[in-house]
């Protein structure tokens, strides 16, 4: 069985207006930040018939977040995500279980673990992982009042650095954040990222927490592998994200929603980092240990193998998927899902298409 679906379109507010419409057919005039195609329940995606028009399902109909395992988006970041980390299956489980309490706040969106590789279309900027305790001290003494949240940076106590940031709230020390940077010595666009962040969230204590936080780039085609427990914010750009079939995200700032600095702290894994994928543009992009493997294939054919959930998003022009049930369409911003029971696949594009196949059977 070959399934086509359409995204979910979410509205967040840091989304490019009409950023995803390329993709959605949905031109609101407001923000459009992403573009889901899966089963969680936060945004299933519709089924779609061979014109395009919805059939009135959803993928949830047919599958369940066992069978379909990842969830895919497409992402449209006009200003910086909230500083995030999302938790492991051991602490989703834990914290799932103790949100069903009386008087519990709701911290997680579902039991499960979310890791996640965004792969940038287009030149991507992104804080994942930490700086070097040097490099962040040496920005954030150029800070007023942040001398015990460097002590403890020196000192490797992570922990006690985030919540003294924290502590901080006045905007005049934000505002410094851009010249801090440039102080340090960073190149200017690590200072730009900063000074966008001092504008945008001016009165948000966790912009603080950008410092602490390792800048990237990434090319059109490269990626970067977030494992769950690795701190991050994306600051600006467009880009395919794949990740395990979950939507928890622990927020420490840089958001008007709900901040709980204990829960992410408890969610934090100081032993893992970003894997940055510098890859040619086409390669398979296969993080260690990754759940999943992903590769835009641009104006070729690639057989899909059974064994495997597998998710063929048509990012650009016309694709064909080809099974022994026939040929199936699929028209810019829909998706071809085949779970893992069904049997080999080819796809055929005359464009761009984002392959992703899970690793975990």
């Amino acid at each position: 069985m070959v399934l086509v679906v359409r995204g979910a379109v979410k509205d967040y507010d840091w989304g490019i207006v009409d950023g995803l419409a390329a993709w959605s057919d949905e031109a609101t005039g407001g923000p459009q930040a992403e573009l889901w195609f899966g089963v969680h329940p936060g945004g299933p995606s519709p089924l779609v018939d061979p014109v395009g028009d919805d059939t009135g399902e959803h993928l949830g109909h047919h599958f369940d977040v066992e069978e379909i395992p990842l969830l895919v988006k497409l992402l449209a970041a006009a200003r910086p995500l909230s500083v995030q980390v999302h938790p492991d299956a051991d602490t989703a489980a834990a914290g799932w279980k103790r949100q069903q309490q009386p008087g519990e706040s709701r911290v997680l969106s579902d039991p499960y673990e979310k890791t996640e590789m965004m792969i940038a279309l287009e030149p991507f900027e992104a804080f994942a992982g930490w700086r070097s305790h040097e490099q962040a001290a040496a920005i954030l003494e150029n800070v007023q009042g942040t001398s015990a949240a460097v002590a403890a940076i020196r000192a490797n106590d992570i922990p006690a650095a985030i919540r003294e940031l924290l502590s901080i709230s006045a905007p005049e020390r934000i505002g410094q954040l851009a010249s801090a940077a440039e102080a340090a010595g960073l190149p200017i666009e690590q200072i730009e990222a900063y000074r966008t962040v001092q504008e945008q969230y001016p009165n948000d204590t966790g912009a603080l927490l950008t410092a602490m936080l390792d800048y990237l780039t990434l090319d059109i085609g490269e990626a970067v592998y977030v494992p769950a427990g690795v701190p991050h914010s994306y600051i600006r750009g467009t880009g395919v994200e794949v990740m395990t079939s979950s939507d928890n995200v622990i927020r420490l700032g840089l958001t008007g929603k709900p901040v709980f600095v204990d829960r992410a702290i408890e969610a934090l894994r100081l032993d893992l980092e970003p894997q940055v994928v510098r890859a040619e543009f086409g390669d398979t992009l296969w993080p260690t240990a990754s759940p999943f493997v992903v590769r835009l294939l641009r104006d070729g054919r690639e057989k899909l193998p059974k064994g495997a959930y597998r998710i063929v998003v048509n990012v650009e022009g016309k694709a064909l998927i080809d099974s022994d049930i026939g040929e199936i369409s699929l028209r810019q911003g829909t998706a071809a899902v085949i779970g893992a029971g069904d049997p080999d696949a080819w796809v055929e594009t005359a464009g761009l298409v984002a392959v992703v196949q899970s690793t975990q059977r």
